[in-house]
């Protein structure tokens, strides 16, 4: 899906990828990441942010959640992470990243909110039911603390992705907030819905799904009430080109995940846009038959749209050689991948991906390497087996 916009826009992360495979000093299996060009996306997604008022949560489960790359992000402007989940949240915390809004696709367990309220201490709650909030206010109460939280609305029509329906419908959102406001341990401050933006059909721009509407119209719900709404939160690619569309229609948070590698859906058809693609994921060709050539997995991702990928065992080559990426079926384990076999392709030969991604959820690595352009690339950090 990026394989020719990284191509052409960091070519640089390409060759050293392929010059750190074939010395050993990453293995296939691996994500790239080019520690610059992320803290560089960071830098202008900060700034751009600060000139139209809106405040960031960074999202790392795409990138591998890791401690290291929160403390990146946040040296280089967005100061605070959203966890998709507690474990996100605990690994972040590891090295002292700050949490700022956590519920915000998985709810932690009923047995869980001590530790958030104490280990994990988050800006924000996002809450998806009554009982939820329940839940959350009486272990507030009983630390003698005071959580805010935003409430995910939703209405049976919005676009919600398999597996992640969930939050107050709106048509109930009235009487929901009657329990709410009763509970002492919380104070309802804001909403969020998910996802808020989509590419449009011609791979232009983005375009706004109807979640949008049902924040706005919450918003006057929660407001009609005598909420004062100071926390309206739309994630889904949120970029230097979104954060001027998202300000515009009062939104005041943004959540940018793959936008820190310049990898959102638009990142793939638009070269000028401000961040750069900055994630590649790395293979080698274990063995061939007359037909294919297969190549060590582990980090394949269902939704990954993937169509070509480049194959050489050195930095010239890498750039030259391309192939069809063939039988993909997320119906089974990626134990390998499999490419048209070209008649060049030598067993040991480095493959390299780019694509769509979810690292949290593969069996990948993630090595961050530094100096993509000069003569000896940098491996910073290597996460084995990334969470």
């Amino acid at each position: 899906m990026f394989i020719n916009m990284t191509k052409k826009r960091n070519p640089g992360l390409i060759q050293a990828a392929v010059k750190l495979h074939q010395d050993g000093v990453i293995p296939a299996n691996t994500y790239v990441i080019d520690l610059d060009s992320l803290e560089d996306n960071v830098r202008k997604l900060s700034q751009t942010a600060k000139e139209h008022g809106l405040n960031l949560y960074y999202m790392s489960k795409q990138i591998g959640r890791s401690g290291f790359v929160g403390q990146a992000v946040e040296q280089n402007g967005i100061e605070r992470a959203v966890a998709v989940d507690i474990d996100e949240a605990f690994e972040l915390k590891k090295q002292d990243c700050k949490i700022g809004n956590i519920g915000h696709i998985v709810q932690p367990s009923k047995s869980q909110w001590e530790e958030v309220l104490t280990k994990l201490n988050p800006e924000v709650v996002t809450l998806f039911s009554v009982e939820k909030g329940k839940q959350l206010s009486t272990a507030a109460e009983k630390l003698g603390v005071v959580q805010d939280v935003i409430l995910r609305v939703i209405k049976p029509s919005d676009m919600v992705y398999p597996g992640q329906f969930g939050g107050f419908l709106i048509n109930q959102l009235e009487d929901s907030l009657e329990e709410l406001l009763k509970l002492k341990g919380i104070k309802v401050i804001g909403i969020t819905s998910f996802p808020v933006l989509q590419i449009n059909s011609e791979k232009s721009d983005f375009e706004f799904t109807s979640n949008m509407e049902t924040i706005k119209l919450s918003r006057k719900i929660l407001e009609d009430k005598g909420i004062t709404v100071i926390h309206v939160n739309a994630p889904s690619a949120t970029s230097c080109h979104t954060i001027p569309m998202l300000k515009e229609y009062g939104v005041t948070h943004g959540e940018p995940g793959h936008a820190l590698t310049g990898t959102t859906p638009l990142h793939a058809y638009k070269e000028d846009l401000p961040e750069v693609p900055a994630m590649i994921y790395v293979s080698e060709i274990s063995h061939m038959d007359d037909n294919y050539a297969y190549t060590i997995a582990g980090g394949f991702y269902p939704r990954s749209n993937m169509e070509n990928a480049l194959y050489g065992s050195n930095e010239t080559e890498i750039l030259e050689q391309h192939t069809k990426v063939d039988c993909v079926s997320p119906e089974n384990i990626d134990y390998y991948g499999c490419l048209k076999r070209e008649k060049n392709m030598k067993v040991a030969d480095t493959v390299i991906y780019a694509f769509r991604t979810q690292v949290f959820v593969t069996r990948a690595h993630v090595a961050f390497v530094r100096k993509v352009n000069s003569i000896q690339p940098e491996l910073v950090y290597f996460q084995r087996r990334g969470n």
